[in-house]
């Protein structure tokens, strides 16, 4: 669905191309960080990954609404990369907008 091939996503990872092949084929259980990082570079949500919830992309459910906007701008004396940071912390924290 990515495009990408096992030896891509096994770069990625940092993991060996067995190891991927082995969690696409189910004979070697994913630990839970490694879900997580799979799911970043699918780009999908870990609710998804697991349990078919929606939203299935991780850009759908991190919309942010009025109420985490608003916090951010109260914070304007932040760097770019902080506020970025900030919202990206807050998409995990508040319900989609």
């Amino acid at each position: 669905m990515a495009g990408l091939t096992v030896a891509q996503v096994a770069h990625a990872l940092g993991k060996s191309l067995s190891t991927v092949h082995a969690w696409e084929v189910d004979t070697v259980p994913r630990r839970p960080e490694d879900i997580v990082a799979l799911c970043q570079l699918y780009g999908v949500t870990t609710d998804w990954y697991l349990e078919g919830r929606e939203p299935m992309f991780r850009a759908e459910a991190c919309r942010h609404d009025a109420h985490s906007e608003q916090i951010i701008q109260q914070l304007g004396r932040l760097q770019p990369e902080q506020r970025a940071a900030l919202a990206q912390l807050l998409c995990t924290m508040l319900p989609p907008g």
